[in-house]
């Protein structure tokens, strides 16, 4: 009954001209694998129904059971045994009908009928005795043996006979089969009925397994689909498409493989500029090195020379930036060939010496003053997260902050400590400035990647939406959370940042 092989390769696909397995779009239509299955299930059912039909003949040939027309066909000799007899019993009626014996004043002495069959028996009988006709009329019935009396109903047919001693005899048949033991009779389903229940069994068997069959067959072929997606999941593009011997799934396969080329295509124009990528941002790296190594060296040069104490901290704020850019350009390097450091995780107090250091130092070379609201303790614990990007997450705050600042303005840094999530503790650093504020929409995208809508403050035309983007990114990956907000006084904006303290 397979129809379809359960393997999922079965063939070698044809050849494309690059050498690679295309799926053949030869196949059977699918229609004519439905059309077999029900030739199937109607092959086994004639097989079946032809099996219960020898079956049926052979009881009934047997005389395991009366035929339907039994009943009608031996009425009178049936009749004509009451007729000659004054007492009545079960072998002299057939289990083809039931009946029930009465005295000469109507009432029951016997017989196999029960409940509403012999309520009607015994309506049946007291009627025709009421108005019975003459005697010899009746003698007359009972020589020829037909009925005194007939009575219709859906649940059987009644007739009335006299007996040799003329007391009422009420016998009741139905057109259908009927099994020659009384036993059998009254124990189990008439013949007919059996029939059709097991006719019906077999349809829903024959069905319920042929429909296992179909179904275990159709989705053996479709586990080619499976096949070529975890090949497409893994990024193997070169692999061999299955085979199928079904047309439609054989069309699939050959929109998958066009799909598989494209993709293809583009995956490896874009791992190209990927690798590209990586390989400017790395000689950019390593190119830095030359002028950060001038600058230091320039710097080392004119510390030996005569300062003022206004001078030396102006030097020691450029030696402190190139310092950081190496830090970064060593970063960047590591990072472009995916050799980064780990992250260890950095203490809240040394966290807060460095922003606060180079925070001093990028203000004042815009001409900001910084205030300062240290709420810290001595013993603040750690933070999960590298030290230095988490140093540049905050600056890039602070450099959003100057940047939307009037000129000499005030830009205000505060750490605190606060109630963390789960009865734990967090850092929690706000930067304020004094500029317009955010508007409406900028609280909610102004830390997306590229936003650059926000009109409401000034001079924006250098922000190309990447700074709080980068410090959200940075603060959420180190468990923290980055929020935005107006200052209760309507005068600048405030962003926080919170970090989980261990």
């Amino acid at each position: 009954m397979g129809g379809l092989t359960d393997g999922v390769p079965e063939a070698p696909g044809e050849q494309n001209p690059d050498g690679k397995g295309r799926p053949s779009r030869k196949g059977m239509p699918i229609v004519l694998l439905i059309i077999r299955y029900f030739l199937y299930v109607l092959l086994i059912l004639a097989l079946l129904f032809a099996g219960m039909y020898m079956v049926w003949i052979n009881l009934g040939t047997r005389g395991d059971f009366f035929w339907a027309n039994y009943g009608e066909q031996h009425l009178e000799e049936v009749g004509h045994s009451i007729g000659r007899s004054t007492a009545i019993d079960e072998s002299m009626i057939p289990a083809a009908y039931w009946y029930r014996t009465y005295d000469h004043q109507v009432h029951p002495t016997g017989g196999d009928m029960k409940g509403g069959m012999a309520s009607e028996a015994d309506q049946l009988a007291a009627d025709h005795w009421e108005h019975r006709a003459s005697m010899p009329s009746e003698e007359r019935e009972k020589k020829t043996g037909r009925p005194l009396a007939t009575r219709a109903r859906p649940n059987a047919t009644y007739l009335v006979y006299a007996t040799a001693d003329g007391r009422p005899c009420v016998l009741a048949y139905r057109i259908q089969p009927q099994w020659v033991s009384r036993q059998a009779r009254d124990r189990y389903p008439n013949p007919q009925n059996l029939l059709l229940v097991s006719c019906g069994a077999a349809l829903l068997i024959t069905l319920l397994l042929v429909g296992l069959r179909a179904a275990h067959v159709i989705s053996s072929k479709l586990k080619v689909f499976n096949q070529v997606a975890d090949d497409i999941g893994r990024q193997d593009l070169d692999a061999s498409l299955p085979r199928s011997n079904v047309l439609e799934i054989n069309r699939v396969l050959g929109s998958f493989d066009r799909m598989r080329a494209t993709l293809k295509e583009s995956l490896e124009k874009t791992w190209m500029a990927q690798e590209s990528q990586r390989r400017q941002v790395a000689a950019l790296a390593h190119d830095l090195k030359t002028p950060l190594t001038i600058m230091r060296g320039n710097a080392d040069l004119l510390g030996e020379t005569g300062l003022s104490r206004e001078q030396q901290s102006y030097l020691d704020s450029i030696e402190d930036a190139i310092r950081e850019m190496a830090d970064y350009a060593q970063a960047i390097s590591q990072g472009s060939v995916g050799t980064a450091s780990g992250r260890s995780g950095v203490m809240a107090v040394a966290l807060k010496d460095a922003v606060n250091n180079q925070a001093q130092g990028y203000l004042n070379a815009r001409s900001l003053r910084l205030e300062r609201d240290d709420r810290l303790g001595s013993d603040t614990g750690q933070i999960s997260g590298d030290a230095a990007d988490l140093t540049r997450a905050i600056m890039n705050i602070i450099a959003n902050a100057a940047d939307y600042s009037p000129d000499h303005g005030l830009v205000t840094l505060t750490w605190r400590l606060e109630g963390g999530q789960e009865g734990g503790r967090a850092l929690v650093v706000t930067v304020r400035d004094r500029g317009p504020g955010f508007s409406s929409r900028a609280l909610a995208h102004a830390t997306e990647w590229l936003y650059q809508a926000d009109s409401s403050r000034h001079g924006s035309s250098g922000h190309h939406g990447i700074g709080l983007a980068a410090a959200r990114s940075t603060v959420e990956s180190a468990g923290g959370r980055l929020i935005l907000a107006n200052a209760a006084s309507g005068d600048g904006a405030a962003v926080t940042v919170s970090l989980p303290v261990q």
